[in-house]
């Protein structure tokens, strides 16, 4: 696929920005849709702090463990334990898993829960 620099608008701000080429490939890399952005990187980053629900991509997972983190649209990271797996889940999840989650605050900060994969 062509990558190039295109114009966006955000939905929420109204800003103009840009969706670059370096972003598009960041994206494909990780195995996320090359949509153009209906939100500015500062409002992409604040809309990943709402309870959601999002979709992410699995960068790891340690099942002995029992934790791992996943890698937002935005690039951010958040932690997800076991425990935040959603019922039916399986407890091995191979890294770049597609998924689904909710954010909860927690004392340690936000993390991941209702973690489910993808379909």
């Amino acid at each position: 696929m062509p990558y190039r620099d295109t114009w966006a608008s955000c939905r929420q701000c109204g800003r103009q920005f840009v969706f670059t080429v370096e972003e598009q490939r960041r994206l494909a890399g990780l195995g996320f849709e090359l949509t153009p952005p209906d939100l500015c990187p500062d409002c992409l980053r604040a809309h990943e702090m709402t309870p959601g629900p999002h979709q992410g991509i699995v960068k790891w997972y340690d099942p002995e463990k029992g934790y791992g983190f996943i890698i937002q649209r935005s690039g951010s990271e958040i932690f997800f334990h076991r425990s935040g797996l959603a019922p039916g889940t399986p407890e091995t999840i191979p890294d770049k898993t597609r998924v689904r989650y909710r954010i909860q605050p927690t004392g340690r900060g936000p993390q991941a829960v209702d973690v489910a994969l993808e379909k």
